[in-house]
């Protein structure tokens, strides 16, 4: 009785820890998003603008409302995409350029319960939002007050590198700050890293070859987030408008990507979408 005892023992250890390593190396699919906010108005600083504010400049009553209905806006529309993660861009302190509102309190905090945001600078300011806990949060210079948020996604037996970043658009700065990106993410077996590159097709294909999978320009093409200027044109798209991506480890596989239209912010960005499968 006790050798058979011991036996079943030894037979349920043996099925746990099977099923356990199962279930760390299977796939892992998130839905993940990166948005560059515009600080809520148009890629103006300071947050939103009240239109109408030169009619009614002391009427409260009035720009509180319109400042109201935006923010609803803003929240139903991120309630509703259901991320997994959230990488923002150009974000601000106060949703309204009257101060009314701290932004993430209002938008993020009602579906997330780890925020995190790096230096506050007057336009760059980085943050990912997610219900997984990040460790080991550090940022990474490239430019002035260009960066990269990065912080340590445990899932399994993997340490996923997740990076909320913004690459200067300024000639200055650019080149280098673009090739300074490619070598850190060399350095990680797993990441994803969010964010607006301001990069022309051609420089964003330096991704793939660098052995990385995009969403922007991988394998479903290429998708417009820099759509101030398409719509100006009435084009649904034209040469290096595709600014806005996801970048991942090649070990880290993208699907289902999209680029829609919000309703919210369009004439300055629009966000970039996907699901993104671990597979090893």
């Amino acid at each position: 009785m006790r050798k058979k005892l011991v036996f079943m023992l030894v037979a349920l250890f043996c099925v746990v820890n099977t099923m356990a390593q199962s279930e760390s190396n299977a796939p892992v699919k998130l839905r993940v998003g990166s948005y560059n906010v515009g600080h809520f108005n148009q890629g103006m600083k300071g947050g939103l603008e009240v239109r109408g504010k030169a009619q009614y400049p002391a009427d409260r009553q009035v720009t509180g409302k319109y400042i109201t209905q935006e923010l609803l806006s803003w929240k139903s529309w991120i309630g509703a995409q259901s991320l997994d993660v959230l990488a923002v861009q150009e974000w601000n302190r106060y949703f309204d350029q009257d101060s009314t509102f701290i932004a993430a309190d209002e938008l993020l905090k009602p579906y997330y319960n780890n925020i995190y945001f790096g230096d506050e600078h007057t336009w760059i300011y980085n943050g990912i939002a997610t219900n997984y806990h990040l460790s080991n949060l550090r940022q990474k210079y490239w430019f002035e007050d260009y960066y990269a948020l990065i912080g340590d996604l445990k899932i399994g037996n993997k340490i996923i590198q997740v990076i909320s970043t913004h690459i200067p658009w300024q000639v200055k700065g650019h080149a280098a700050a673009l090739d300074a990106v490619i070598a850190e993410l060399k350095k990680y077996k797993y990441f994803i890293c969010f964010g607006d590159t301001n990069s022309s097709d051609a420089e964003i294909l330096r991704f793939p070859a660098a052995g990385f999978n995009i969403a922007n320009g991988g394998g479903q093409g290429w998708f417009v987030t820099a759509s101030g200027g398409a719509k100006l044109d009435r084009m649904k798209d034209g040469p290096n408008r595709h600014i806005d991506n996801i970048i991942t480890s090649k070990n880290i596989k993208i699907m289902n990507v999209s680029a829609p239209y919000t309703k919210l912010n369009d004439m300055d960005h629009l966000p970039i979408m996907a699901d993104v499968i671990i597979t090893e």
